[in-house]
């Protein structure tokens, strides 16, 4: 699959979309005081969006804590997600799951789940499933850097190589576990590259999460080693949340906090809607074009949020 200017304009429509719907959900969520967890993916957009278009439509998706980005760039269901969200009865898991349990059969999101590192077990149960029913689809698992260091993780990978599953396992590495940094977490030389290439003998790649054009290519081509040789794969992303780990918070003070090592200014350069702006420059499209598309999907989103966001009804328990 070829990046183009099509696929370049889809991505960059997505990633509005995700940005314009979460700023959105950290203000009612704040303004309304909704009482449970709540992980953004704002800054991390990229991430989500480059898996999605680099695999297939048929292919599954299984998501974690942090998943309103997995399952809007799977073309989950908006309104759904946000009744779901919000507590309202029409949600895609009743109203029950809340913001850390998305689901949606009809586009293969599977389903998403909060316990740390408890998305890679079933993920692989699913890509089990999938290679006995001779399915040729991939099952994609995100997961966040502190997932790769619980046991099920390396459980995961051993067994699905064991046994040949098509599964894309995908680290969006923002190097934070809630406030713990890489380096206070693993020992000295720690080297995930190594114990995954040379000691589970499977595919890794390591690349920059905020770059779409780069996500889209390393997926692409990682699902297709995955299918050609039966084995498993794992994509690691290194990307930036621009939101405190959980919350509604998405501040300077947290960016500029002692345990972030002042990102502030990383954050600003490295914004994954301004990276993809430049690909489409590239390409040819003037900056007069790409900001009238922006405004005009800003709008359309915004206006789609508040269509849904006034007709909710809290369930009663």
């Amino acid at each position: 699959m070829k990046l183009n200017k099509k696929i370049l304009n889809q991505a960059y429509e997505l990633m509005i979309k995700i940005r314009v719907i979460e700023e959105n959900i950290s203000k009612e969520f704040r303004e309304n005081k909704i009482l449970s967890f709540l992980h953004l993916s704002i800054g991390q957009e990229a991430c989500a969006v480059g898996v999605a278009l680099g695999v297939k439509k048929k292919d599954i998706f299984f998501g974690n804590h942090r998943s309103h980005a997995h399952y809007l760039a799977k073309n989950g269901d908006l309104s759904k997600m946000i009744y779901e969200i919000f507590g309202d009865k029409r949600g895609c898991c009743k109203g029950f799951g809340g913001s850390m349990h998305m689901l949606d059969k009809k586009v293969n999101f599977l389903g998403s789940v909060p316990i740390l590192g408890s998305s890679l077990p079933i993920a692989s149960g699913i890509a089990m499933g999938e290679k006995h029913l001779n399915n040729k689809r991939l099952t994609t698992v995100f997961i966040g850097d502190g997932s790769a260091e619980e046991g099920s993780f390396y459980e995961t990978i051993n067994l699905a190589g064991l046994y040949k599953l098509p599964l894309l396992v995908v680290i969006e590495d923002n190097k934070y576990a809630v406030e713990s940094d890489n380096i206070k977490r693993k020992v000295a030389g720690y080297n995930l590259k190594g114990l995954i290439k040379k000691g589970f003998n499977t595919l890794y790649k390591r690349i920059d999460g905020q770059n779409f054009s780069k996500v889209f290519k390393a997926t692409n081509q990682m699902r297709q080693e995955i299918l050609k040789k039966n084995c498993v794969g794992v994509l690691h992303l290194d990307c930036l949340r621009f939101a405190k780990h959980s919350g509604h918070e998405i501040s300077f003070k947290d960016q500029n906090a002692k345990y972030r090592k002042k990102e502030f200014l990383e954050i600003q350069k490295k914004d994954p809607l301004n990276i993809i702006k430049k690909d489409l420059l590239k390409l040819g499209l003037k900056e007069k074009q790409i900001i009238t598309f922006e405004n005009i999907i800003k709008k359309k989103y915004n206006t789609v949020f508040y269509k849904v966001f006034k007709s909710i009804k809290l369930r009663k328990i």
